[in-house]
């Protein structure tokens, strides 16, 4: 269930050719089961209860918590993705549906059980856009259910962690990270250029850097109570979020 209200940004045209492909390769399967062990932990949901992946990408976390028993529905903007996810979904026989949507315009009401915003994705958005998100994930969910965000642009992780230029390699593919750090705004804006097989292609992408405090505030505005914070998704021995920490695991519980 959506409407059509929001504009587009950057992720809207940036998951094609190489930065696609490199999304794929991005979790190894062990990474991907850590996740899906630490949701499982956090979200605390029944056993069949009602989930939302928000954006699922290619149902990378979506299908292993369907195949636990959840019914997932998994929202992402990019029609290639969702279409992935569809098939893999297929294949695996599981309880899935998935969604092409902004979500930011979800209208569904007091429907789910959990929710989780994982792979980086939060900060996509500025801070109207942001707040319309976090209240629309509320509107989503049954009172106490929980909802999940995991990010390394928060201001504590990226401007301690992140450097003006990297680079990455993944099997025969090298990316090059060059980041820019505008304060006036709080934003950075990150230019990706992708090589492989002698050929390149450059992306740029915009993230919102917010400070884990202002996080806590909009969530609270959104009608949520932050109930955990980690820096990591073992949930065997949970590290609590310190300043410097890699990435901030949020646990929130709608009011």
């Amino acid at each position: 269930m959506t409407s059509k209200t929001q504009s587009t940004g950057w992720f809207a045209h940036f998951f094609q050719g190489a930065a696609l492909e490199l999304w794929r390769r991005a979790n190894s399967i062990e990474d991907t089961q850590r996740e899906v062990n630490f949701l499982e932990e956090a979200l605390a949901a029944p056993v069949g209860g009602k989930l939302l992946d928000l954006p699922c990408g290619n149902g990378r976390l979506s299908i292993p918590m369907a195949l636990l028993g959840y019914d997932v529905t998994g929202v992402d903007f990019s029609k290639t993705f969702v279409e992935e996810a569809r098939s893999a979904a297929k294949a695996y026989k599981c309880k899935t549906t998935f969604v092409k949507a902004d979500m930011r315009e979800l209208t569904y009401e007091n429907e789910f059980d959990g929710a989780f915003c994982m792979g980086n994705s939060f900060g996509y958005f500025d801070r109207t856009g942001t707040n319309t998100f976090l209240k629309t994930v509320s509107n989503c969910l049954k009172p106490g259910a929980r909802f999940v965000i995991e990010s390394a642009m928060i201001a504590e992780c990226f401007l301690v962690n992140g450097g003006e230029r990297e680079w990455l390699q993944r099997g025969d593919m090298y990316m090059l990270i060059e980041n820019k750090y505008d304060c006036r705004n709080s934003t950075v804006e990150t230019k990706y250029v992708f090589v492989q097989n002698g050929k390149e292609e450059t992306r740029t992408a915009t993230h919102w850097v917010y400070t884990t405090g202002e996080l806590c505030q909009m969530l609270e505005v959104a009608g949520f109570t932050v109930e955990e914070l980690f820096s990591s998704p073992d949930p065997d021995e949970p590290e609590p979020f310190t300043l410097g920490a890699e990435r901030l695991l949020l646990v929130a519980e709608k009011k």
